[in-house]
């Protein structure tokens, strides 16, 4: 197993791709600290992950919140005496022309997306750090990237969570910590039945897919550091015209 000894923090991770991560990471031999509001979905996932024999723990936190934030990263690090990877996964997506965008979408997305990238890694980097070993990858999107109508709000906290990271990396590089963005496009998010080999399957990934693609970047050799990948299903990325 390539994550054998490895402990990862993922946020976001009672459900949908953060909790495929984590199945995946933890497939790979990784303990997992699974992030997330407290509840019975939290629970219910690191029950499932302790069923197929991954070392899980519940490190319940509001990633907005930098006292939950803080005690979730310091439950993990009490558990197993160190982290080695951090992945962030929180976030959500609303979307709405400009002026109909109310205050209350923006500070959800600028507060989920963005702060809660921010606050995972004041609290997380130092034991990084510490070691001089680690990654941390952030789930972004094709809209850190892209601008599109209806979506100003979503848009602008995937392009600061990429200049964060970007800025991060620099940062800690020297203590052989490295930073990747993987940028995913058309999820299926919602888990529905698609028919191999049909136009529907080439217009739509798979959880599994994006976690397949953070499971090889965190098992990468130590010297090898990935910036940016961006994937989409067959149908639905840069096509010429």
């Amino acid at each position: 197993m390539k994550l054998e000894g490895q402990v990862a923090l993922i946020t976001g991770a009672s459900r949908g791709l953060g909790l495929e991560i984590a199945r995946t990471l933890g497939a790979e031999g990784a303990s997992i600290a699974c992030v997330a509001r407290a509840g019975e979905e939290l629970d219910g996932a690191v029950a499932g992950l302790r069923g197929k024999g991954v070392d899980a723990l519940a490190t319940p936190a509001d990633v907005t919140s930098a006292e939950q934030l803080e005690s979730a990263v310091g439950a993990a690090v009490q558990k197993w005496g160190k982290l080695d990877i951090v992945v962030l996964n929180a976030g959500t997506w609303q979307g709405a022309p400009l002026t109909e965008t109310t205050e209350q979408m923006w500070d959800l997305l600028i507060d989920l997306n963005l702060k809660g990238a921010f606050l995972t890694l004041k609290y997380a980097l130092p034991h990084l750090k510490k070691q001089r070993r680690g990654t941390v990858v952030g789930i972004a999107s094709l809209g850190a990237f892209v601008g599109q109508p209806g979506s100003a709000a979503y848009a602008a906290s995937k392009w600061g969570l990429r200049g964060l990271l970007e800025s991060v990396a620099l940062e800690v590089k020297r203590e052989r910590v490295r930073v990747s963005i993987v940028a995913p496009h058309n999820i299926n998010s919602a888990g529905r039945a698609i028919a191999p080999g049909s136009e529907e399957r080439d217009r739509n990934l798979e959880p599994a897919d994006i976690a397949s693609l953070v499971a090889w970047i965190c098992a990468a050799p130590d010297h090898v550091s990935l910036g940016t990948a961006t994937i989409w299903p067959l149908a639905a990325g840069i096509a010429m015209k």
